[in-house]
């Protein structure tokens, strides 16, 4: 009779399984495959959001925007909730069918639709790559001592690696983060936030023409967008879960991860931002922090920007093969980092900081009416399962959402709308017009389309004469 495995035999079964590269490419998660629970999502969106780039989004509202930090933490409560909101709804949508969203998404933009957010996902997860790279390299650079090349290297290599092995180690290596990550930033938490000038009011001069209400919108929009940004990936961390899985403790879990990293590091970046504007890691060493707080907290930057960059090389990925390119799954990895390395190397020879609240306003515009749609098609046009056509409604209604927002946009240096222009605080409402209106046009679409299909499939009720 055979013997039962043992407790050291289990353990080594599974971190045997989870670090063995995997194999599977877009196509539907079988049901024996699957595994895990909810609360892998919280560890995942808890680790993902503790990093420098919520720290940097934050820091825009105080720094930049000239809010007071009570207000600068409203706003950024408010647009994290709204992305937080997002990621939730949308890891809900991975046990469902066990396939990402992009490949969900088929369905109401067509395939053909679908090849442009698709191309679009691939893009933005090189673009986060490339920033989260340098910001990684600054701070292993500055822990270091070393030259920005072996940083580099360092830096990216481990982001590839972990993607390159795949789903189940993403989620090992999110788990251990949550746990150290938290011990790692409580030191510059106290430090920043007894330190900063927490009752610091409205900044009139920082904020200029947008004044105390267009400095609030903002931040909500920033906020709202790099959280945003995060939910095109979400069901990709879902899709080997049971189908059976509770969609509303998945929600939960999601939601809670996001706002409390989200939340925690962002209203930090905004008390930081009252005393001293940091472009850079390497800027926290020299104007906030004492030398060995400093050590510790370029530790904690250099583990927090590979844990979540690892998602965008892992995504990015997924989304290039969404996009109808034929190759494997490690492929596509190599080619998102190769990419990302790339704009990185240049980038990081630059001024990372300059470019930053353009980036995150942008990935909004469009990726909001990409939402609207994701969720008006699963939640308010429900009915019979449509195969995809070659351009579905979906498509239409997410062209038209950007195109309506196109007055109301604005990306200084780049472009502003006539809208934004004459009226800067509705400047940060593009995202918004652009999400309203794809929702609005595709519901429209979608419910005169199958209206149409069942009148023609209706027997005809004439008496013959």
């Amino acid at each position: 009779m055979a013997r039962p495995p043992s407790l050291l035999g289990k353990f080594a079964d599974s971190a045997r399984a989870a670090t063995t590269v995997e194999t599977a490419g877009i196509e539907p998660i079988p049901e024996q495959q699957r595994r895990g629970g909810p609360s892998a999502s919280f560890t995942l969106w808890f680790s993902s959001n503790v990093q420098f780039s919520s720290l940097s989004a934050g820091m825009l509202a105080t720094a930049a925007f000239g809010l007071g930090w009570a207000q600068a933490m409203l706003a950024i409560t408010i647009g994290s909730a709204i992305g937080a909101a997002a990621i939730g709804i949308t890891s809900t949508f991975g046990p469902r069918t066990g396939v990402g969203l992009l490949v969900q998404t088929r369905g109401p933009l067509g395939y053909v639709g679908a090849i442009a957010p698709a191309a679009l996902v691939f893009l933005k997860a090189c673009a986060w790559f490339a920033v989260n790279s340098v910001l990684g390299t600054f701070a292993v650079q500055t822990l270091l001592g070393s030259g920005f090349a072996a940083a580099f290297a360092i830096v990216t290599i481990a982001q590839i690696v972990i993607a390159l092995v795949g789903y189940s180690f993403i989620h090992i290596v999110q788990k251990a983060m949550a746990v150290v990550l938290p011990v790692l930033f409580i030191g510059v938490s106290v430090y920043g936030f007894t330190q900063s000038d927490l009752g610091a009011g409205f900044d009139a001069d920082k904020a200029g023409a947008l004044g105390l209400a267009g400095a609030f919108a903002l931040t909500v929009a920033v906020h709202a967008s790099r959280a945003l940004s995060f939910s095109t990936y979400a069901a990709d961390y879902t899709r080997y879960m049971p189908a059976d899985t509770s969609a509303r403790r998945l929600f939960t879990y999601a939601f809670i991860g996001t706002m409390l990293g989200s939340v925690w590091i962002g209203g930090l970046g905004a008390a930081i931002g009252t005393i001293a504007f940091v472009g850079t890691p390497t800027d926290l060493v020299t104007e906030v922090l004492p030398s060995v707080l400093a050590a510790i907290t370029m530790l904690a930057l250099g583990i927090s920007t590979v844990t979540s960059s690892c998602l965008d090389c892992y995504s990015g990925a997924l989304a290039w093969l969404t996009a109808g390119v034929r190759m494997t799954r490690w492929q596509a990895v190599l080619v998102v980092g190769s990419i990302g390395a790339v704009l990185g190397w240049v980038t990081g020879q630059g001024n990372y900081w300059e470019s930053f609240q353009n980036f995150l306003i942008l990935l909004g515009n469009w990726i909001a009416p990409w939402l609207a749609i994701v969720l008006v098609d699963h939640f308010l046009t429900r009915g019979p399962a449509r195969p995809p056509t070659r351009i579905g409604p979906g498509f239409v209604a997410w062209l038209l959402g950007i195109l309506v927002a196109v007055p109301f946009m604005s990306q200084p240096g780049v472009f502003v709308g006539p809208i934004a222009e004459h009226w800067p605080p509705l400047g940060a409402s593009a995202a918004l017009v652009a999400f309203l209106t794809a929702g609005l046009v595709h519901s429209v679409l979608t419910r005169t389309s199958r209206a149409s299909t069942a009148t023609a499939l209706t027997p005809s009720k004439e008496i013959p004469a």
